[in-house]
């Protein structure tokens, strides 16, 4: 029933048409409020669930927070071990090669003694056998000079017999 259709008395309205219509329209919002409480509920049990479902991702999302948390401090930790080992290892090469360069200049300057040693030993030698040569020499010559005074001294049958024997020793 609509507003135009309400009948109409004397005075206004009648009272019996304005209540159907009051009770109609009634009767109408009731049943579009029920729709409407229906609807509502219907959506509060579906937001419920929703929210439940959210809240379980949540908590989901949260645990795998978590996990990586632990996950990045495990890293983090493996990496400090890593650079501290890393840091120890390089340490005690630097050291090792300290020891090792010592032991080997110390190799090297004994190694530079010795030859020095052996050079101060050869130049000796040198002066020796230089001394030596000389000497033999001088001799050689004194030796030389001794035999061609003999030679010019002594007649020429016996030289040939001294120079025979001489050649043949050679």
């Amino acid at each position: 029933m609509k507003l135009d259709q309400l009948k109409k008395g004397f005075w206004g309205y009648k009272k019996a048409s304005v209540y159907e219509y009051i009770t109609m329209m009634e009767e109408e919002f009731s049943e579009k409020l029920a729709e409407k409480v229906t609807e509502q509920k219907k959506q509060e049990e579906e937001y419920r669930t929703q929210i439940t479902s959210l809240e379980e991702e949540l908590s989901r999302v949260r645990k795998e927070l978590e996990e990586q948390k632990k996950e990045q401090m495990n890293v983090a930790a493996a990496l400090m071990e890593a650079v501290r080992y890393k840091d120890e290892l390089q340490q005690e090469a630097q050291e090792k090669m300290q020891e090792e360069r010592a032991a080997w200049e110390k190799k090297l300057e004994e190694g530079a003694k010795e030859l020095n040693g052996y050079q101060k030993q050869i130049a000796k030698v040198r002066e020796m056998v230089q001394g030596l040569l000389q000497s033999m020499d001088a001799k050689s010559e004194e030796v030389e000079m001794q035999i061609q005074t003999v030679k010019a001294a002594c007649p020429r049958h016996n030289m040939t017999l001294f120079e025979r024997n001489q050649t043949e020793e050679a």
